[in-house]
């Protein structure tokens, strides 16, 4: 990520994988660091025969052989929590900008239609958000922030996850309401929001049956995976009218293909996975990443371990020692 080479050049000698390949170095590699979604199995890690540790900049390990890995005795470490407010802040925005047609707006003032004649005061009729119900299906660190924006604008919040969360977590999430089927919250959201890893049990976990369960005016909002959506399921019920509209950071495949038909449905807002895109957040991640590795070189166990789940008060401290960081480097910079 920008200015994260920099930061981590100050630990750590580094090296393209390319370069590390062709230039036969694989020898030298002590660890990996990776951002994005560049697929590390035992195949991959077959040609780092030293390595120690892989270091994912990112929340989402589905493209990291976990346990193939910790057999050969390499540690994983990833970034969640430090990304949780930047993400849901981008869910936030997607969902004001679908219920307010903001992007078709800013299209029309744009061009030639423009013009005193053609402004109606019918254009561009959009949905409240304020008294509105919101389901959250995965109600992990970054379905919390969410919740909790929502909350400030008087939405109401239900989530969905396999445990439900402690009293005292779910007024920290606005007050958010535990729903035991996901079908039954599919029925009562006005807004849907998919915050949960994809794996064997969430792939495809959104498809034609549920898709026909939620009401016509809700709006889905995907910042998970494009793979627990099923995809040509989704292009129906836009087609269909049985959703409203579509807010889509990932999508399956990614990016789609220049002639898919959600590039060109107005009902669908499309981001090219920038959830933790901003400055702040990208450092946060790279220097969690940096201290994984380090962690991993020295013997101990990296800051955040995917699987691995410190106590809630922890994570507090954790994060908030990584935003005191950044600040205090963005200042010196």
């Amino acid at each position: 990520p920008e200015g994260g080479e920099a930061l981590a050049s100050k630990y750590f000698e580094l090296i393209d994988y390319k370069d590390a390949m062709e230039g036969g170095k694989g020898n030298e590699v002590a660890g990996v660091m990776n951002f994005g979604h560049f697929h590390i199995d035992e195949k991959f890690i077959h040609n780092f025969p030293n390595c120690k540790v892989v270091s994912n900049i990112g929340t989402g390990v589905d493209h990291i052989d976990v346990e193939a890995l910790k057999k050969k005795g390499i540690k994983v470490g990833h970034t969640p929590g430090v990304l949780s407010s930047t993400t849901a802040e981008l869910a936030f925005a997607m969902m004001i900008s679908s219920a307010r047609n903001l992007a078709q707006a800013d299209l029309f003032c744009r061009s030639k239609e423009d013009t005193p004649s053609k402004r109606s005061p019918h254009a561009f009729m959009g949905q409240d958000l304020c008294g509105k119900n919101v389901g959250i299906v995965g109600l992990g660190a970054i379905g919390c922030e969410v919740a909790r924006m929502c909350k400030a604008f008087r939405m109401s919040v239900m989530y969905h996850k396999r445990r439900r969360l402690s009293e005292k977590e779910e007024k920290y999430a606005g007050d958010a309401k535990y729903c035991g089927s996901l079908h039954d919250l599919l029925k009562a959201s006005d807004f849907v929001f998919l915050v949960v890893p994809l794996n064997s049990s969430t792939k495809g976990l959104i498809s034609t049956d549920e898709f026909k369960l939620m009401k016509p005016t809700a709006t889905l909002i995907n910042i998970a995976r494009g793979g627990v959506v099923d995809t040509r399921a989704l292009v129906t019920a836009l087609k269909e009218r049985q959703i409203r509209a579509a807010c889509l950071d990932v999508t399956h495949p990614e990016p789609l293909p220049l002639e898919h038909p959600l590039r060109t449905m107005e009902n669908v807002l499309l981001a090219p996975h920038i959830g933790s895109a901003t400055t702040e957040c990208r450092l946060r991640m790279t220097w969690m990443a940096v201290d994984n590795a380090l962690n991993a070189l020295q013997g101990k166990e990296p800051v955040r371990s995917p699987g691995v789940i410190p106590d809630p008060s922890e994570i507090v401290k954790i994060n908030e020692s990584y935003a005191r960081k950044v600040i205090d480097h963005m200042k010196q910079s």
